[in-house]
């Protein structure tokens, strides 16, 4: 995830509570406002955990408090769509700006939908394709031993980045999976999505999903990675480079080449969720084009 206020530095700092919980019923109505299917059956809206997964926070230099929660969008209890909610600090209108972050996670194409008064949209091109854990054990016969299995194969992976200054940004994994689904549909046996972070704070920069899939009788691990960041990103496992995505024209601060990922300030309201005004995300204005809300 990312900051508008790109130049400041981040620092430790203790997560503001009163905050998260101001702006959590904010959040909850933004994320209501998309209706999200696969291509094969758009009539049929995956269905969006209205409780977060994750609440994260990323303070910055000068008391900047950017924070945020996970939602996620389930298709059969397995996900589908992942989606960040969150704010940082519009001191000059005592307000804060809205950022709606999104990555694909099923393997179908997703067709998204929002109000037709939205002024910024996210038109994925493509799933999310998975690759074979080729060298790992067969998965355990029970959710209990393949969540360690999972746990173990997630500790193989390493993950960094490089910021706009082209200075390496080393990650960390979280130990505890954002999501756990052990359901046994279209062939899933089990599967977790895990998050590497920044040194500091909690705001989840790329997320590595492992599955268990059973095809043709045979059971087999797999994984694939998503961007979260503005950051070029890099993941390797046991010293081989698995994923990377590098920014460039097609990668840019706004999506990835097939638009699996998509970013963009949407809105500044208050603390209370009274709109202020409306922004529109282009490549040329990627802080959001200005729109005053009529009544303020």
């Amino acid at each position: 995830m990312l900051s508008l206020c790109l130049l400041l530095a981040p620092v430790a700092a203790q997560p503001d509570e009163g905050l998260a919980k101001k702006m959590l019923p904010i959040y909850q109505k933004e994320v209501a406002d998309y209706t999200i299917a696969v291509e094969s059956d758009p009539m049929k809206p995956l269905d969006l955990k209205k409780e977060p997964v994750f609440e994260w926070s990323n303070p910055g230099r000068d008391g900047l408090a950017v924070q945020g929660v996970v939602f996620l969008w389930l298709r059969d209890g397995r996900p589908a769509v992942v989606c960040s909610i969150f704010s940082e600090p519009r001191n000059e209108w005592k307000g804060r700006t809205l950022l709606h972050e999104f990555h694909a996670l099923d393997r179908e194409k997703l067709v998204v939908t929002r109000p037709k008064d939205a002024l910024n949209q996210w038109k994925p091109e493509v799933g999310l394709a998975r690759q074979e854990l080729a060298d790992a054990p067969p998965p355990a016969e029970t959710p209990a031993a393949r969540l360690l299995q999972m746990k173990k194969l997630a500790a193989e992976f390493t993950g960094h980045g490089l910021d706009t200054a082209e200075k390496r940004v080393d990650m960390r994994l979280l130990p505890t999976p954002l999501y756990r689904y052990p359901v046994a549909k279209n062939g899933v046996i089990d599967g977790a999505i895990f998050a590497f972070v920044a040194t500091t704070g909690t705001d989840p920069e790329i997320l590595l999903l492992i599955e268990a899939r059973e095809e043709k009788g045979k059971a087999r691990w797999e994984f694939a990675c998503g961007r979260f960041s503005d950051k070029s990103l890099s993941v390797r496992r046991k010293d081989k480079e698995v994923w990377s995505l590098a920014r460039g024209e097609t990668n840019t601060w706004l999506h990835d080449p097939r638009h699996t990922f998509r970013v963009y300030p949407d809105k500044i309201v208050t603390p209370e969720g009274k709109l202020i005004a409306r922004l529109k995300a282009t490549e040329q204005v990627w802080w959001g084009e200005f729109f005053p809300a009529e009544d303020k």
